[in-house]
């Protein structure tokens, strides 16, 4: 660290000579005016809209899967069936998650969460709704307004997500447009389970969260 402070302050003094003071001694104000001289030319922000065009929901839907699958994600597609939710998610739930006897489910429909830290303790199948998908990268937004404790998508050894394929935009950036966390507080974007790589390219799935994530289109 002490030799990039020195690169730093080497780099202002040169600036400085540049800007015609002359003394090598220089003083503290002499570099923070040589630092205000030298400020980078002021750009304004990019325009975005060239990102907002119309994208069919089949597109969208396409999309989103093809990306989700390659995050490892694994997804069940219902947009084009009509099925009973509740029904189809039990008998799912039975059927892929047969060992699961402790559930975090954030959904009005599920059982209510205790306030205590000690319930996240070995979660087998965390389940909520997420209200915005991306398509371009796979991901889903989850923030405080559905889940109950922070670290509550991290401490399972499962997360089932359930979205609306209407709720799904083509980019980040419609995503940000979208979001207003002074509102909701925190949030995080999953795509995925848990991956791990080592500069081996060794990829490790689960270790640092949930081994496996399903997504449920409706």
């Amino acid at each position: 660290m002490a030799g990039a402070n020195k690169g730093s302050f080497l780099r202002c003094q040169n600036t400085a000579l540049r800007n015609g003071i002359k003394s090598k001694k220089m003083s503290r104000a002499d570099i923070l005016e040589a630092i205000k001289k030298n400020k980078p030319q002021s750009l304004s922000l990019p325009d975005l809209s060239v990102f907002q065009h119309e994208i069919s929901p089949e597109i969208l839907v396409a999309d989103f899967i093809k990306t989700s699958t390659g995050n490892m994600s694994n997804v069940v597609d219902l947009t084009t069936s009509e099925v009973d939710l509740s029904v189809f998610l039990e008998e799912f739930i039975a059927e892929n998650f047969p060992k699961a006897t402790k559930f975090y489910d954030t959904r009005s429909s599920g059982k209510e969460i205790p306030e205590n830290v000690d319930f996240q303790e070995n979660i087998d199948l965390f389940i909520a709704e997420p209200k915005l998908g991306v398509a371009e990268n796979g991901c889903l937004w989850l923030d405080e307004g559905i889940l109950k404790h922070r670290v509550a998508p991290f401490a399972c050894q499962h997360t089932l997500m359930v979205i609306d394929h209407h709720n799904i935009v083509p980019t980040m950036h419609q995503a940000y447009q979208i979001l207003n966390i002074n509102e909701t507080g925190y949030g995080v974007f999953i795509a995925g389970p848990s991956k791990t790589a080592d500069i081996e390219q060794s990829l490790v799935i689960g270790a640092q969260g949930a081994v496996s994530n399903t997504v449920i289109l409706i």
